[in-house]
């Protein structure tokens, strides 16, 4: 495998786009519907995370705010990296 080819396969490890995001505001959808927009703090290799500053949004509406929260990532849905565009 060549040095190139190397470098594309790391770059779409989510994993890796996650430590990447870190100290960056992140969006996460819960299994469950429930939605978190907040700065990503810290990631372990299960994809539990804790997010500062975060919101919890109701179908786009905020409905409470949290200093810090951690999230288990076997509860989650999906995760939209550098989310700092998305109201």
């Amino acid at each position: 495998m060549s040095y190139k080819n190397n470098n594309q396969q790391r770059s779409k490890n989510p994993l890796s786009i996650l430590q990447a995001a870190q100290n960056s505001i992140i969006l996460l959808r819960l299994k469950d519907g429930t939605e978190y927009k907040g700065l990503l703090k810290e990631i372990d290799a299960y994809m539990n995370m804790i997010l500062e500053d975060a919101t919890e949004l109701l179908e786009g509406t905020p409905v409470a705010k949290y200093n810090e929260i951690f999230i288990r990532g076997n509860n989650l849905l999906f995760i939209k990296p550098d989310a700092s565009q998305i109201t």
